[in-house]
This record gives structure tokens, C-alpha cells and sequence, in this order.
């Protein structure tokens, strides 16, 4: 079954702080994905290196439940911002090969 890897939505901004780029937030949302996909480490990566100081946190897959929680921090409050700038890494790291959640063993 081929799941696609998508930005559910998120909860308003919280924590507005002031910073030397801008008013900063941190921003709770969730995405869906394969239980099985592995690419939360790769997408936390990735977001650190396009936004610096910017963290970026990927749940794992609780109950064998596709919805993972994400949580955004030191960021923009444009939520339309971010939501673009998740699912042009997401479609990045598919690109690059990454859709698919660790071979199996044998």
C-alpha cells in the first residue's frame, strides 16, 4: 500500500518571543505517515540545515497510528510558511529516495 506523507494541520502559534530576526513561535502540528516510515530523523535534519537555530521535532508512530506529532520551534508564525516548507522537504527527501521505511532483514 503506497501512504502518502502529508501536513495534517497545526495548533495556533504559542510562545511568542522576540528575536534578532522577527517575532519567534513554536508551533505543535501533526503529519501522516506510513507506521513504518523512518524519515523523521532525515526531516529533522534537513529542517535544521535550511533554518539554523530552527528545531524541528518528529514523533513516532504510537498504536499503529499514521498520525505523528511535530512541533516547530523558533519559527515564523506564518503557519501557510511552514506548512510549505515541510512538504517541500517531505517531497525532497522522496525524491531522494526516502519514501520507503528501512529494507527488512533477512
Amino acid at each position: 500500500m503506497d501512504e502518502r506523507i502529508t501536513v495534517e494541520g497545526f495548533d495556533p502559534p504559542k510562545n511568542r518571543r522576540h528575536g534578532p530576526d522577527g517575532d519567534l513561535v513554536d508551533v505543535q502540528g501533526w503529519i501522516h505517515a506510513p507506521v513504518d516510515w523512518e524519515g523523521g530523523p532525515r526531516l529533522e535534519r534537513a529542517w535544521r540545515e535550511k533554518h539554523g537555530r530552527s528545531r524541528l521535532g518528529v514523533g513516532l508512530a504510537v498504536a499503529n497510528n499514521p498520525r505523528r506529532h511535530i512541533l516547530l520551534t523558533n519559527v515564523s508564525h506564518d503557519v501557510d510558511f511552514l506548512r510549505s516548507e515541510l512538504e517541500t522537504l517531505i517531497a525532497e527527501d522522496i525524491a531522494a529516495g526516502g519514501d520507503h521505511a528501512s529494507e527488512p532483514t533477512t
